[in-house]
């Protein structure tokens, strides 16, 4: 199986892995995250889970001046994903990425609707950007405009199809114009794509992603069947020594930071409608709220760890009779309180280890399953954008991004995390200590 895997399907994935379009989109994502957090923490903050608490933040006047933090942020982040994407490509190309990186801005702002604002001085209508595709709706439309933009503005450099400026012109200048032609090209080419959508479909290219493209795309992350496929996969390829996280995060992580966005905007919908924040909160669901988001994500799939290994590690610190165990146990158990758990993947060690596989793949798929089913349900509440960074601790981040049903989970998880990993870790810390005992003898 070892050696199957290692010569047929991990150079596959690797190979997959490393292109450069995952590669550009991995992380050029990443510079959103700042915003995201940042905005959640303001939506955190003017709608806190316990409604006493909310009430206390509305009566202080604070609540509007969050709300606009919240929303020049959170409301933004396909704009930064169009940018951060095409700057990667650029970059791990070996060019000057950031003339990239504002075609990429441009070429997205030409692709979305315009909304008309009301009437203007003169009377007439004056029309502005649709923000609405600023945000989670328009994800994966930006992240189409950066790879578009990025393979473009490389292939011109690389043909050395640009304006060059003679010896002693300032850097910045000369980098304006090495990206000219590009910009022209691609703006214009874009611009034409617009006026065929919109004039023969009578919809915008970025309404013609959203339909055919985002929404199966969100479809199948946001099933039991995506959620049971991703948690699969990352500790499958952890214990072959594959970083699991990164390899699945490189699809999975665009879906659920769109659906993390979309449901951000759906509650704060439902809050503008005059709800209160329960009523918000329930009616999610009704009003195409996801289930799989960053931040369940962050919650239930990166608790402690890939594998959910806390369960092993408790067994390791307070049950466990051989030195090595116990040893390894203590390294892992400061970090994996943070969620970062390679202390005990390879000092156990669980990567390689055919005693270990079983928990280490079950744990996260069975907390997961239970998390959605009862997401699903109606026992734990729909997301509301609410996230935090993936190692705050577990009780912490269900309290913060859920309340106290995602807390509970979370205890239920690291239950169940230790009773699947028992009788396998009491199986390896016999051999271990019957072992030391030999060598003692």
């Amino acid at each position: 199986m070892q050696e199957f895997f290692q010569n047929t399907i991990l150079p596959a994935v690797m190979k997959f892995v490393n292109t450069r379009g995952i590669r550009a989109v991995k992380d050029g994502l990443v510079y959103s995250m700042p915003l995201i957090i940042v905005g959640a923490v303001c939506l955190l903050l003017f709608q806190l889970p316990v409604e006493s608490l909310a009430n206390m933040v509305a009566a202080t006047g604070a609540v509007p001046y969050l709300s606009h933090a919240y929303t020049s942020t959170f409301a933004i982040t396909a704009v930064i994903a169009a940018l951060g994407v095409a700057y990667q490509w650029a970059k791990n190309d070996g060019w000057e990425p950031f003339s990239a990186a504002v075609i990429s801005i441009a070429v997205f702002l030409i692709l979305i609707p315009d909304y008309i604002a009301g009437a203007g001085p003169d009377g007439a209508n004056v029309a502005g950007l649709d923000k609405t595709w600023l945000g989670g709706q328009g994800m994966i439309g930006a992240i189409i405009a950066g790879l578009l933009t990025g393979l473009i503005y490389s292939w011109f450099l690389k043909k050395d199809i640009r304006i060059k400026m003679p010896d002693g012109v300032p850097d910045g200048v000369a980098a304006a114009f090495t990206g000219l032609i590009p910009a022209a090209v691609m703006i214009a080419g874009a611009t034409v794509i617009y006026a065929i959508c919109d004039g023969i479909a009578g919809v915008t290219p970025i309404e013609l992603i959203y339909k055919w493209l985002q929404i199966p795309l969100q479809g199948f992350g946001d099933s039991l069947v995506g959620v049971i496929v991703f948690e699969t996969l990352i500790p499958l390829l952890w214990w072959f020594g594959v970083h699991g996280a990164t390899v699945v995060g490189s699809v999975s992580g665009p879906i659920a930071t769109t659906n993390n966005l979309e449901n951000a905007d759906i509650f704060q919908k439902l809050i503008a409608s005059g709800m209160s924040r329960s009523e918000a909160v329930a009616a999610m669901p009704a009003n195409g709220g996801h289930i799989f988001t960053d931040a369940f994500v962050n919650c239930f799939q990166a608790i402690t760890g890939s594998g959910v290994t806390m369960g092993l590690v408790i067994f390791m610190v307070f049950f466990a009779k051989s030195a090595q165990m116990k040893q390894v146990g203590k390294l892992g158990l400061g970090s994996g309180i943070f969620n970062i758990n390679e202390p005990i993947l390879f000092g156990t060690p669980i990567v390689m280890n055919p005693e270990l596989f079983i928990p280490f793949v079950l744990a996260p798929v069975i907390g997961n399953t239970l998390a959605y089913i009862l997401t699903a349900i109606g026992f734990i509440p729909y997301t509301t954008g609410v996230t935090v960074p993936w190692t705050t601790p577990p009780i912490l981040s269900g309290l913060l991004c859920i309340g106290w049903q995602g807390a509970l989970m979370q205890i239920i998880e690291l239950v169940i995390s230790f009773f699947l990993y028992l009788p396998f870790a009491r199986a390896v810390d016999n051999e271990l200590y019957a072992n030391e005992q030999a060598m003692d003898a």
